[in-house]
């Protein structure tokens, strides 16, 4: 297995895809290239982990670089034109990358704007005439995120709360309740073993509301909406 750097993350991809609400072969074929039509399309990134005969491992900027390029999925916008995106603001931005470095986030309608300046897909064109590319489809994706000087650095999981954190440097990433340190799968299940939310949280010596989040998260993410 691929060593495991400390403050990176490490997610197989089942489990990232799991968080973010894909396909986990999806994600594969966006990290290793696959075959189309007798061609072989190239990843889209290099990922943070090389991949070795133990399979696949994705870092935290992986899975926020996935959760973006998911969310452009998501509004038809084709793979090819995404590889051009996401070529263009690598070298506007410097980083292999660049959707999730603190440049995209407080530049990014700039960035965005330029790397589909010439792209002859609908969408862009709807969007670039409207000026709303990165409001409407890319931004929403950062709202959640806390950006540090190597790029994103923590995944608030439930919009407008700081109870569940994804942070590479806690956990090696995985889903936790952000003052405790508690997976928020452990509690799903001990509410699930105890059958009160009461006794999880009396058990945990926790708020009763951080694990009323951490079942209603685990229990969206049994039910991904797959891309």
């Amino acid at each position: 297995m691929s060593a495991v750097d400390f403050g990176i993350g490490i997610y197989t991809p089942p489990e990232a895809a799991r968080m973010i609400g894909m396909r986990p072969a999806t994600l594969r074929r966006w990290l290793l290239g696959y075959e189309h039509d007798g061609k072989f399309e190239r990843h889209l990134w290099h990922p943070q982990y090389d991949a070795d005969d133990d399979g696949l491992l994705l870092g935290f900027r992986d899975l926020i670089e996935a959760r973006i390029v998911n969310a452009l999925r998501d509004r038809r916008i084709g793979l090819q034109t995404i590889r051009t995106c996401i070529d263009r603001a690598r070298d506007i931005v410097g980083d292999e990358r660049p959707f999730s470095t603190r440049e995209f986030k407080t530049d990014g309608n700039t960035i965005f704007l330029e790397i589909t300046r010439d792209l002859e897909e609908p969408i862009f064109i709807d969007l670039r005439r409207s000026q709303g590319v990165f409001k409407r489809v890319v931004e929403p994706t950062l709202k959640d995120l806390d950006f540090g000087d190597e790029g994103a650095e923590r995944w608030w999981l439930l919009p407008g709360k700081r109870t569940l954190v994804a942070d590479p440097t806690r956990s090696f990433g995985q889903p936790i309740v952000a003052d405790h340190g508690i997976s928020t799968s452990v509690l799903r299940e001990a509410v699930e073993a105890e059958g009160s939310v009461a006794e999880v949280a009396k058990l945990f010596e926790i708020d009763p509301a951080a694990v009323r989040d951490a079942v209603a998260y685990e229990e969206r993410l049994t039910n991904p909406k797959v891309a």
